[in-house]
């Protein structure tokens, strides 16, 4: 009897390793169709967050007319002061403003 549900044990253990390997497969496969039917591949929005990124920081260097190296060794801080300031300029915030909108333009498949 008890070599039974031993055997049994082992069965329901099988199983349960099995269906939770499925789920996780599962969970894999909801995820990339979710990110899919975001319009967007993990490697789309990376290549779209260094396109964007890039762009910020080539106004960032314009405004405060500095070269890419300057600004890299700017801290964070810095930079957060540096930011803040650079939004109270009306003209600038329409910039990133206009970025952005354009940004959601494109992120829209209703257009």
């Amino acid at each position: 009897m008890s070599e039974n549900k031993l055997k049994s044990r082992d069965a329901i253990d099988a199983e349960l390793r099995k269906t939770k390997a499925e789920l996780t497969i599962a969970k894999h496969r909801e995820m990339k169709l979710r990110n899919q039917i975001k319009g967007m591949t993990e490697k789309e929005r990376r290549h779209r967050n260094i396109v964007w990124g890039s762009h910020f920081e080539y106004l960032l260097r314009e405004k405060l007319n500095i070269s890419k190296e300057q600004l890299a060794t700017l801290d964070d801080d810095r930079v957060k002061d540096i930011l803040n300031t650079l939004f109270l300029d009306l003209s600038f915030r329409r910039i990133m403003q206009n970025i952005l909108t354009e940004k959601a333009k494109i992120k829209s498949p209703t257009e």
